[in-house]
């Protein structure tokens, strides 16, 4: 049975198409302009950094297929959908954020971890 988006705070569904904006207009800048998105990236002079097969290409398609688990969900107007897409997006932007804060990047591991937080606040609002 399906739950509508009614049951669904109407600020988390908000949140969750600006995700899909975010992630999407990441994907569309690291496949047309990578070095703009990863300029300050270490890593980023190393052969094959910028490789469809290496670290760009997992990273765009990491994006595509939030992105698109993202949009189904919030089409379908179904809140279990929407708490797994939840979930993905806390694992995600949770180990982004350690990963960030390890490497000592802090404007991406602050972003991160609010996403993180606000993801997680939503989790515990959508009854499914």
């Amino acid at each position: 049975m399906t739950t509508p988006t009614n049951s669904i705070p109407k600020w988390i569904i908000i949140y969750l198409w600006i995700t899909v904006v975010i992630t999407v207009g990441a994907c569309i800048s690291g496949y047309f302009m990578p070095e703009a998105l990863l300029g300050t990236w270490e890593a980023l002079p190393a052969a094959g950094a910028l490789s469809l097969a290496g670290p760009l290409g997992l990273f765009l398609s990491r994006n595509v297929a939030t992105a698109v688990v993202t949009i189904f969900s919030l089409i379908k107007n179904n809140a279990a959908m929407i708490k797994l897409v939840l979930l993905l997006r806390i694992v995600s932007d949770g180990v982004d954020f350690m990963n960030n804060f390890v490497a000592d990047n802090m404007p991406i591991a602050i972003f991160g971890g609010v996403m993180c937080l606000i993801e997680i606040i939503a989790f515990t609002k959508v009854k499914a």
